[in-house]
């Protein structure tokens, strides 16, 4: 029998839990008319929380609604692959009489194409050209949804290309809407750089990890609706394996059901051991890539938290790392709360808020184990121990 879990980045889960006011959210902006602000929305979250899942949810909500989709990553060539391909497909698609062919992509992104006919004709369309004409002939029916993952990795210059364009049909009245999604820290460092003002205007949705409910319910309704049986006790165990953390759900639920796919139960063995397995992919697909973006001084305040097994005071981490003056610390504490690996937990008090990064950091910076009993996500279960 097939797993129902999806473990991987961007995979849509059979059943989206903790998510339905986010949806929402969503849903009530694809209405026409109603967008909010800039007529955008900006989906950030840590690394691994579902935030590409919720893009793939809005851009079905937005297909649905009969909206035409551009879904694209902001890596480099992004603008340039909006005005040379996707564009021209849906013109092609709306339109497809006219059959044309892209012959040229003017450099820099600028967004100025070369088409030509069947009959040799050539003609230079514009990116606002196109999408005017798109909505011509949608006639009301639906808009462009510009849909942009990893915002937070885009080059300044090319997005700035991007914005002016789509900030200009804004203002002609288009029915057009933009839904970006980037990990939390590395959204405010890009929005702190770049001139693409419009970002800073989006309304924010914020994807965090679940809470113990949802996370018992992100686990069972897999299982039971694919026929299988789970205890309360190995449903226990599942869920303060995963922390809240949505890629741990995927990952441990999908390697707990394969273990033993035969039997029509999930046992507390299976979930031990997709506890374990998941574990070991965390530190090269979660941890580090969250840890390479930070300065060397972000990584000390981190490691000077790491001794602690819950909350850890301001002084403590100053001293800890070296005596330095509290302004010092209070900055980097800032720059730290803002990428989401932190979280304030009472005055002068902060704790670790991603899933077994305190263990990590005890093993890989600290250099020495501080005492068990790690609590990450304050007010959740701990989680269990591996022997």
């Amino acid at each position: 029998m097939d797993s129902p879990f999806r473990p991987g980045f961007g995979k849509n889960p059979p059943f989206l839990a903790g998510r339905s006011g986010a949806i929402e959210q969503l849903r009530s902006g694809l209405e026409i008319g109603q967008w909010p602000q800039e007529r955008g929305i900006l989906i950030t979250g840590m690394r691994g929380v579902g935030k590409t899942v919720m893009l793939n949810q809005a851009e079905d909500l937005a297909a649905e609604s009969g909206w035409r989709v551009v879904s694209e990553t902001a890596s480099a060539g992004f603008t340039e692959r909006i005005v040379g391909t996707h564009l021209p497909a849906l013109l092609n698609e709306l339109a497809p009489e006219a059959n044309f062919r892209v012959t040229q992509i003017a450099a820099a992104g600028l967004g100025s194409i070369t088409v030509q006919y069947p009959d040799g004709r050539e003609e230079t369309p514009t990116f606002r050209g196109m999408v005017a004409e798109i909505l011509r002939l949608l006639d009301g029916r639906g808009g462009v949804l510009f849909s942009i993952d990893e915002v937070g990795g885009a080059s300044a210059e090319e997005f700035a290309v991007f914005a002016g364009e789509y900030q200009h049909l804004v203002r002609e009245d288009h029915e057009v809407a933009f839904i970006g999604a980037g990990v939390q820290g590395e959204v405010r460092s890009f929005l702190a750089s770049t001139t693409a003002t419009f970002l800073r205007r989006c309304a924010e949705v914020k994807i965090g990890v679940l809470n113990y409910p949802e996370t018992l319910e992100a686990f069972r309704e897999p299982i039971v609706t694919r026929g299988r049986t789970v205890s309360d006790e190995t449903l226990d165990y599942l869920a303060r394996a995963a922390q809240g953390y949505p890629f741990l759900v995927q990952s441990i639920g999908d390697i707990a059901w394969r273990s033993n796919s035969e039997t029509t139960e999930i046992r507390l063995r299976d979930a031990q051991h997709g506890h374990r397995l998941a574990l070991r992919t965390m530190g090269s697909f979660i941890h580090e890539p969250a840890l390479s973006g930070l300065s060397q001084v972000d990584r000390s305040y981190l490691a000077a938290m790491a001794h602690d097994d819950g909350p850890s005071t301001s002084e403590d981490i100053r001293v800890r790392m070296g005596g330095v003056a509290p302004g010092y610390v209070s900055m980097y504490r800032d720059r730290l709360l803002g990428t989401g690996l932190i979280e304030s937990v009472g005055y002068g008090l902060v704790t670790i808020a991603f899933p077994y990064l305190r263990d990590y950091l005890r093993s890989h910076i600290v250099g020495e184990a501080a005492s068990d009993g790690t609590r990450e996500n304050e007010g959740f279960p701990p989680p269990p121990r591996l022997d």
